[in-house]
């Protein structure tokens, strides 16, 4: 969650506040951020006489959630079974989330469930898939033994996933400018000790991580960390 804090979420930042104005917030509403982590959206949802609840299954990354941002409400539960009733929510919001679910049909159905009639939902998911760091630097992985594939959805099939859970007056835009940047070398290496990247590695010696690093910093050039 610590590395999460300080690579992932300060990244993402701009991608938050772009769902976040995309959904169209109203004076007083209440707001779901779903897979919220440090709450980066839930916090800019703020205001306005707005009611803020981020969700999320990683209690490390509430911890620093309910710390960032007291005046959020911050629920620990899976965003596949909400612990909402039926229409509790005027609009939703997930940042990069939806990926991290199996079945991409059922979570967005879920969403739709805890949200009112004519209300709204507001995310983003990464993409494309030629520009992701799997494929950027899948050369390194490869030689270094580590699985990856490239599950990244085009436009076409988020607006299907949300037909098929039942979502209305769908649009959905790629957005080329947008980018997860990450600042420096040490700001790089924490970011490899987040996610399925510190699963992967984590039983390798200090060595063998070390040289996977400094592969994957050569794979990229000096470029990619500015």
């Amino acid at each position: 969650a610590t590395d999460y804090a300080a690579t992932m979420a300060p990244a993402l930042a701009p991608m938050a506040a772009e769902v976040v104005r995309r959904s169209d917030l109203r004076a007083g509403e209440t707001v779901l951020d779903v897979g919220t982590g440090t709450g980066t959206a839930a916090a800019v949802a703020r205001g306005e006489g707005r009611t803020v609840i981020g969700l999320d299954a990683a209690p490390g990354m509430l911890e620093i959630a309910r710390r960032q941002t007291p005046d959020v409400e911050f629920i620990d539960a899976d965003f596949t079974a909400i612990p909402l009733p039926e229409h509790a929510v005027d609009v939703v919001i997930a940042v990069h989330a939806l990926l991290f679910a199996d079945d991409r049909v059922a979570a967005l159905r879920e969403w739709r469930r805890v949200t009112r009639a004519g209300g709204r939902l507001s995310l983003s998911v990464p993409g494309p898939g030629d520009v992701v760091p799997a494929v950027v630097l899948g050369d390194v992985y490869d030689r270094f033994g580590i699985t990856w594939g490239n599950d990244y959805p085009v436009p076409a099939e988020v607006a299907q996933w949300a037909r098929d859970a039942g979502w209305a007056e769908i649009a959905v835009d790629a957005d080329p400018t947008t980018a997860i940047p990450l600042a420096d070398e040490a700001t790089f290496r924490a970011w490899l000790r987040v996610g399925a990247r510190g699963r992967a590695t984590g039983g390798w010696s200090e060595e063998r991580r070390e040289q996977f690093t400094r592969d994957l910093l050569r794979q990229l050039g000096a470029e990619h960390l500015d």
